[in-house]
C-alpha cells in the first residue's frame, strides 16, 4: 500500500517537470493520463500477484486492485493536466510571437559569436545555428572552439532577462557526425554556467549531448497556493480515500479510507506548490 501511494506523486512530480518542454493539448493530457495509469495499473497488479504469493495468487483482487490503481493515477493526472492547461491558456495566445521574437533576441545577442568565429575560419551562423526544437530554444555549438563557447555562454548570461529555457546543444548524437563535436566546448561552457547560472535563476541540466537552462520558476504566493489546493484536495482526496478503500480489503475499510485521504492531501499539497516557469 505505501509503495501504491509514493508512486502517485512521483508520477506528478515527472508531469511537472515536463511543463515547458512542449505544448501540452487536452488530447495529449487524455492520453497521458491513460499510459501513466495503464502503467501503475499493471506494476499494481504484479504487486498484488506478489504480496498474495505465487503459489495460490488470488487473481480476482489483483486484477482489481490494477483497475483502481491505475483509473486512480489517470483521474489525478487528468485533473493537474486540465488545471494547467486551463491556466496556461488563460495567458492569452501570444505564445507564438513571443517566441519569435525571443529567439532574435537570442540571435542578436550571439552576433558577436559569429563573427568571432568567422575570424578563426569557422562557418558559424546563428540563423542556422538557433532554432526551436519542440518549443525549446536550441543552441548548436558542436563545432565551437573553447574560447568561443566561453563566450558564448557569457553573453547568455549577460542576456538572461529577455530568455526563459535554452537548449545548448553540445555534440550530434549518434552516428558518423559525432566526431564534428569539439569536446572542449563542454567543459569550457559548463564552467562559465556554474559560475553565474543560479545567480540568474537558471538551472544547468546535463545530459550527454546537451546541456539545458531551465528557470527555476516562483513559488506560488500563499493565495495562490491555497487556490491550487483548493482546487485539487476534494476530487483527489475522495479517489484515493476511495481506492485505497478497495485495496484495504474486508474490515480494513476505515484504515483504507484514512490512509487514502493523508495520501490525498499530501498529493494535493505537492501539486500545488509546483514552481511557474512561464514568463
Amino acid at each position: 500500500m505505501t509503495n501504491q501511494c509514493i508512486s502517485y506523486p512521483l508520477t506528478l512530480e515527472l508531469a511537472l517537470l515536463t511543463e515547458v518542454v512542449t505544448d501540452i493539448t487536452t488530447r495529449d493530457a487524455f492520453s497521458i493520463s491513460l499510459v501513466a495509469g495503464a502503467m501503475v495499473g499493471t506494476m499494481a497488479a504484479f504487486i498484488s500477484i506478489f504480496a498474495t504469493g505465487l503459489d495460490n495468487p488470488d487473481i480476482s483482487l489483483s486484477i482489481r486492485s490494477g483497475i483502481v490503481a491505475g483509473s486512480s493515477t489517470s483521474v489525478l493526472l487528468l485533473i493537474f493536466a486540465l488545471y494547467r492547461i486551463r491556466e496556461i491558456s488563460s495567458k492569452g495566445d501570444s505564445r507564438e510571437e513571443k517566441r519569435k521574437v525571443e529567439t532574435e533576441y537570442l540571435r542578436t545577442i550571439l552576433s558577436p559569436i559569429e563573427e568571432r568565429a568567422k575570424e578563426h575560419g569557422i562557418i558559424w551562423n546563428v540563423k542556422n545555428m538557433i532554432r526551436r526544437d519542440r518549443g525549446v530554444l536550441m543552441v548548436e555549438i558542436a563545432e565551437l572552439e573553447p574560447p568561443l563557447a566561453a563566450a558564448l555562454a557569457e553573453r547568455l548570461i549577460k542576456g538572461r532577462d529577455g530568455l526563459r529555457k535554452v537548449k545548448i546543444r553540445t555534440a550530434f548524437s549518434g552516428g558518423p557526425t559525432a566526431t564534428k563535436s569539439n569536446h572542449g566546448s563542454r567543459p569550457a561552457i559548463l564552467q562559465r554556467l556554474k559560475i553565474d547560472a543560479e545567480r540568474v535563476n537558471w538551472q544547468v541540466i546535463q545530459k550527454s549531448s546537451s546541456i539545458t537552462l531551465r528557470p527555476m520558476g516562483e513559488s506560488p504566493s500563499p493565495r495562490l497556493w491555497a487556490i491550487r489546493f483548493g482546487v485539487f484536495v476534494i476530487p483527489v482526496t475522495l479517489v484515493m480515500s476511495l481506492a485505497f478503500r478497495d485495496l484495504a480489503g474486508n474490515g480494513l475499510e476505515e484504515q483504507g479510507i484514512i490512509f487514502g485521504s493523508v495520501c490525498g492531501i499530501l498529493i494535493s499539497a505537492l501539486a500545488a506548490s509546483f514552481r511557474d516557469r512561464t514568463p
